[in-house]
């Protein structure tokens, strides 16, 4: 499994006077131009872990993620809207999208926000509405604990991320994490070297803290000013069966809502190894080609 390095990153100012940073990964014209959403704790790095799959791609931190800057009130019209600004400043008319686990409300926001100008959609273990997540997910007490104590978590994570880095205390935990999956990746992937990837990514997401992280616990546990109807392109909805973390019911519930959706549920995967297992399946959807 490789991992390119980004192309270039572009830094794009928002109306507001906020910074979108953007990396960009492949060959121009090589494909249609792929916007992809990270997970929650992910960032602009995180399709390194997916490696070279011939795609043009365009990847933004989320506001308050890794370089971007925050948003405060953040709500998914509103970075729908931050994406038509950072297509038009990159030159880019059509692309498909990519939502991966959290970043799946946010990419169907962009495809319902954006009308023709997203091509298709692929959510992949992508979290759904506040209901769902109220009743199934293992991430749902964290969500609420965190709603609840989020201005102490703002005010104790820089020093609690600081010396967890400094001890390599959060390459332990991830290890403990990603350590149930490790029987379900695929022969040819390398368990250390994708905790490697995801480890650089998750540092790079909380540079500035838990800021990012916050925002999508708010923005996902209340209820959303966009709707999966107002979708209107081709959508894969890619799921695994064994997902823990996000339950297959996320996935019910997103293909009995959108218009053309197509679910797949892969028996043999949970929340980490379905993203990278299937990372060809998800890139020839993409490209037009599945």
């Amino acid at each position: 499994m490789s991992a390119p390095p980004p192309a270039e990153e572009h830094r794009v100012r928002l109306p507001d006077g906020r910074i979108l940073v953007c990396a960009e990964y492949g060959e121009r014209g090589r494909s249609i131009p792929v916007l992809y959403l990270h997970g929650f704790l992910g960032s602009r790095l995180e399709p390194r872990v997916a490696g070279e799959l011939g795609l043009h791609l365009f990847a933004p931190d989320r506001p308050g993620y890794g370089a971007s800057e925050p948003c405060p009130g953040l709500t998914l019209r509103g970075f729908a809207a931050d994406v038509a600004t950072l297509l038009d400043a990159l030159g880019l008319d059509r692309v498909a999208v990519v939502g991966v686990s959290a970043g799946g409300p946010y990419a169907m926001a962009i495809a319902a926000g954006l009308g023709e100008r997203v091509v298709r959609l692929a959510l992949v273990c992508a979290v759904a509405n506040k209901r769902t997540l109220r009743t199934e997910g293992g991430a749902v007490r964290l969500m609420r604990l965190a709603r609840r104590h989020g201005r102490l978590a703002l005010g104790l994570a820089p020093v609690l991320l600081r010396n967890l880095r400094r001890h390599g205390l959060d390459e332990a935990v991830l290890r403990l994490v990603l350590l149930p999956e490790h029987h379900l990746l695929a022969p040819g992937i390398d368990p250390e070297r994708l905790e490697r990837l995801v480890l650089v990514s998750l540092r790079e997401g909380t540079r500035r803290g838990v800021q990012g992280a916050l925002a999508d616990l708010e923005l996902l546990t209340r209820r959303w000013d966009v709707a999966p109807r107002d979708v209107r392109c081709p959508v894969l909805v890619l799921h695994g069966a064994l997902d823990r973390v996000v339950p297959p019911a996320h996935a019910h519930w997103y293909a009995a809502r959108l218009p053309n959706a197509r679910l797949e549920i892969v028996p043999d995967a949970g929340h980490i190894s379905l993203p990278v297992n299937e990372a060809a399946r998800i890139a020839a959807f993409l490209r037009g080609e599945a």
